[in-house]
């Protein structure tokens, strides 16, 4: 898992010039000129973040919505700032729809940061994620720093969110699999039926094996 993103994204010299010369405000943000300056910072950074989203560290898919480029202060109110490499970083989009344009600054900014200091939540070029956030069974988040910088970014991207999408994952795998619905019902289930299950489950290979 990257803790934090190596170097950013370097644009190139055409890069740079189409934006110099079709970029105003955030709006034009969608303008489809910038699609291969999009294309490109996506794989870069699907490499460099270990193509996990920067926030809840779920792995980013490869379909048209199954990754957001992510401006971690947002381009709406820092339209500045919409281009600048260390302002961006890869999310899946529920955390990218969670954080949308919620203020991540402890103070207002004229010049980009240098670190992380006057951010609230984990930034993806500033900030080492596991000295924050420990993540749990894979969907339960608990803030680590003293600083606020976990239990802003669980509460701002809303992650408490993973909890309730991982068991519906789990339930669609398992009525899928019957296997898998009976390793999980095994898991919930109490001692005694634990034991009942093992019991028949050893009945069963003993049969299969012709003993």
């Amino acid at each position: 898992m990257a803790d934090k993103i190596s170097t950013p994204y370097i644009p190139s010299r055409e890069e740079l010039k189409t934006i110099k010369d079709h970029f105003k405000d955030d709006k034009d943000w969608t303008n489809e000129k910038f699609d291969e300056f999009k294309s490109n910072l996506i794989t870069d950074l699907r490499v460099k973040q270990d193509n996990k989203c920067c926030y809840c560290k779920w792995e980013l898919g490869y379909d048209i919505k199954n990754v957001d480029i992510e401006h971690i202060i947002p381009k709406s109110k820092y339209s500045q700032f919409t281009f600048n490499p260390k302002n961006l970083a890869l999310s899946c989009p529920g955390c990218n729809t969670s954080k949308g344009a919620k203020n991540v600054l402890h103070k207002p900014i004229k010049l980009y940061p240098r670190g992380g200091s006057n951010i609230m939540i984990i930034h993806a070029h500033f900030d080492n994620y596991k000295e924050c956030i420990e993540i749990h069974d894979g969907a339960i988040y608990e803030a680590l720093d003293d600083n606020g910088k976990g239990c802003d970014t669980i509460k701002i991207c809303k992650l408490h969110r993973m909890k309730e999408v991982l068991k519906k994952m789990r339930k669609v795998n398992t009525q899928k699999s019957p296997v898998k619905h009976l390793v999980e019902s095994l898991r919930t289930a109490t001692k005694e039926e634990q034991q009942e299950l093992v019991d028949l489950l050893g009945q069963l290979t003993n049969n299969f094996a012709g003993n």
